[in-house]
Order: C-alpha cells, then structure tokens, then sequence
C-alpha cells in the first residue's frame, strides 16, 4: 500500500502571514500552525519555527518525513541564522523549488558559516547505535574515517541506548565547529572535523539525500522566503 507523505517548505515571512490571518494562509493545507505555541506541523508533526542554539537565533526553513524500511523514524526540520538566507538570496534571487540550480544553493547552505541546524524528531523508539550508524554511513562517502568519530560522538551525547518517541536530537554547525544536544537545543558537546558540518547538511539536501521529503520541504521553503521579501 502506497504511504502518502505531506512535505513542507515554509519561510517564517509565511508563518507570520499565517498567525496575522490564520491557516488558511496556506493554501496547501500543509502547514499548521499550532496554537499558541507558534508551532507548524510537519507530516503532522509539531516542530517550532525558531529554535536558539550555539547562542543565536534562527529560522525554520523547511522539513519532511525520514522512512527506513516503509516505517516512519523522524522528521526532519532545517534552521538558520536568517544571514545565511540573506546571503543566498544575492545569488539566488527568483529561485523555485523545482530550480536546475537547487544542487549548487544547497551546496552553499550546507557551507555557510552562520549557524544552521539539522532537527531530528523521533516518530518511533528506536536504538541510539542504529542512528549513529546511519548518520556515520552516510556521511563516510563525505569524510571518510572521521564518520567513525562522529558515530561515537552522536553516542557519547545520546548517553543511553534507545532515544524514545517524542525525542529531539539538535545538530547545529557554526563555522567548523558541530554541537549536538538533545531536547531543549541546549548545547551538550561540540567536535571540530575538518568538512564535516558540510557534510551533515549534504545528507539531507544533497544528490543523495537520506530523506527526500526533507530535501524538497528546504526547496519549497527557500523559494517561499525569497519570494515574500
């Protein structure tokens, strides 16, 4: 049976445009917002439009659905420093979502150097070795043997075997420096790779993205905000 998966790219101009004259701003029906949390749903997930990590500020951007093996693990939400889109959008200016050049602006996200995170929120109880050895097979083609370092490190800041439903893993790179956390956003520990902050967003948005859903969410999400301002 075919599984119908909702995916969203957003700016937060469009979030503000959606609490000022509410959800039927978004004509798509894709986005909620939740309340007064100024939450949105992804795949029918809550996910916050900002988020504070590494100390600065940023932005919900786009997100969507991880599957493995026709089973739902998490959502995937991307945030920035609002810099990183205003940089983009000097050479990027008019860009859609079904632009020829998503590769190069994704390429260019993922090496910015203003903060940008990756937001993992669990659909599903899951082992923490699992997720580790996921991120470091992916990102091995990209780094190499460091994805081993990177595998210990994710364990090492997980801290327990399992990360259970509802639970948040908060990736965010700034510069070359990589903090990860749990719920909360609140830094727990950093590591320097040389080429791995590009690498982690590249698993996500790049030609052989883990989560497709993800990729074209971000896509949707930068055309939007480049079309509102």
């Amino acid at each position: 049976m075919a599984i119908k998966v909702a995916t969203v790219g957003v700016a937060v101009v469009a979030i503000i445009a959606a609490i000022i004259m509410g959800p039927t701003a978004f004509l798509g029906g894709d986005v909620d917002i939740s309340g007064s949390d100024n939450n949105l749903t992804v795949d029918g997930v809550a996910m916050p439009t900002q988020i504070k990590t590494s100390g600065t500020l940023q932005n919900f951007i786009g997100g969507g659905l991880r599957m493995k093996w026709g089973f739902k693990v998490y959502v995937v939400g991307i945030y920035s420093d609002p810099k990183v889109m205003t940089s983009l959008k000097k050479k990027y200016s008019g860009f859609e979502a079904k632009d020829s050049n998503l590769s190069d602006l994704a390429t260019d996200f993922a090496k910015s150097k203003p903060a940008r995170t990756v937001l993992l929120r669990f659909q599903r109880s899951v082992a923490a070795s699992d997720i580790s050895d996921a991120l470091g097979e992916a990102l091995k083609p990209k780094v190499g043997a460091a994805s081993d370092e990177f595998q210990k490190f994710i364990l090492d800041m997980v801290g327990s075997d399992r990360l259970e439903k509802g639970s948040d893993i908060y990736i965010t790179c700034k510069g070359e420096t990589l903090s990860a956390s749990l719920t909360g956003g609140n830094d727990s520990s950093s590591i320097r790779i040389k080429g791995l902050c590009p690498a982690v967003f590249e698993v996500y948005l790049g030609d052989k993205a883990v989560s497709p859903q993800a990729k074209k969410g971000f896509a949707e999400g930068v055309a939007t905000l480049m079309a509102s301002e």
